[in-house]
């Protein structure tokens, strides 16, 4: 089954998430052996798109690279906002280059665990829908604004009941077109009802499986552990070196004779001089010394 592209959305501020985002975006997290973007894009691989697209406020080559472990590089493109437009601006923006087929919008700062990427999309053809979300159940920790969807599993008219949006939607040219139109500020707050009033077709796909937030840093370290633990060939782990608990370390970090590492996860470029980290995140080229972060 094909799509005609896929657009995601990596220009975020990520202040949920800071300091971690200061130097990186969310959608490079690690997530296993791979980021949360590559993830992603596996994730809907099967869709075969004809075109990908990504916005970015920082790091755009980073971002591409990802893309290019997954798909051929003339099928990608990097689209750099200079500071965040938001959801329905970026959409508004790419309006022009998304008047043909269907497209899939993906936030880059969650994974989906078992989602099926084609599942959805016949769910969005047979109900000849405008615009379709992913939606399921809400996550057991946090507090996530819901989007209401009514008994004909619609959203957008303002009633019904709650539902977790799980940051993937499906949508024909005329939603970006519209966006472009009324310059909506809000995705759900007023560029769906918009929708509504226009007589276009808004249906919510719901989906077992397990969503996983990347974009608060309370919970953002556990979520990244569950891709399983992992080193990264480029890490210099020495042999004393105790590991504990899950880990996730990536390329370029150190971590020095004697350290213990406990439940954490390094990103790209830490150091671990002595001492131990425990439950922590080490951020992106950052040295630690007897757990303190410098």
């Amino acid at each position: 089954m094909e799509i005609e592209g896929v657009l995601f959305l990596a220009a975020g501020y990520g202040t949920r998430i800071e300091p971690l985002s200061l130097l990186r975006p969310k959608a490079l997290l690690p997530f296993g052996n791979s980021t949360v973007l590559a993830e992603l894009a596996r994730l809907i691989y099967a869709l075969c798109p004809r075109r990908v697209r990504i916005n970015a406020s920082r790091c755009p080559e980073v971002l591409l690279n990802e893309l290019i472990s997954v798909w051929p590089i003339e099928m990608c493109s990097v689209y750099f906002e200079e500071r965040p437009l938001g959801v329905c601006a970026t959409l508004a923006r790419h309006a022009t280059a998304m008047t043909e087929g269907t497209w899939m919008i993906v936030n880059t700062d969650m994974i989906i665990e078992g989602f099926d990427a084609v599942k959805m999309m016949k769910f969005h053809k047979e109900t000849e829908s405008s615009w379709t979300v992913l939606t399921g159940c809400f996550p057991s920790e946090g507090s996530y604004s819901p989007l209401l969807m009514d008994e004909n599993r619609c959203f957008g008219t303002g009633r019904g009941d709650p539902v977790h949006y799980w940051g993937i939607s499906l949508v024909e040219p005329v939603i970006p077109l519209l966006s472009r139109r009324c310059q909506s500020s809000g995705l759900f707050c007023e560029l769906a009802p918009a929708a509504h009033d226009n007589g276009y077709k808004l249906f919510s796909c719901n989906m077992e499986g397990n969503w996983l937030d990347m974009g608060r840093i309370a919970i953002a370290r556990e979520n990244i552990l569950s891709g399983g633990s992992f080193i990264h060939p480029n890490a210099c782990v020495s042999s004393d070196v105790v590991l504990e608990g899950n880990w996730n370390i990536g390329p370029g970090c150190i971590l020095a004779g004697g350290t213990v590492l406990r439940n954490s996860v390094m990103l790209e470029g830490s150091t671990l001089e002595k001492g131990c980290i425990d439950e922590t995140i080490l951020p992106w080229f950052c040295s630690s010394l007897d757990g303190s972060i410098v």
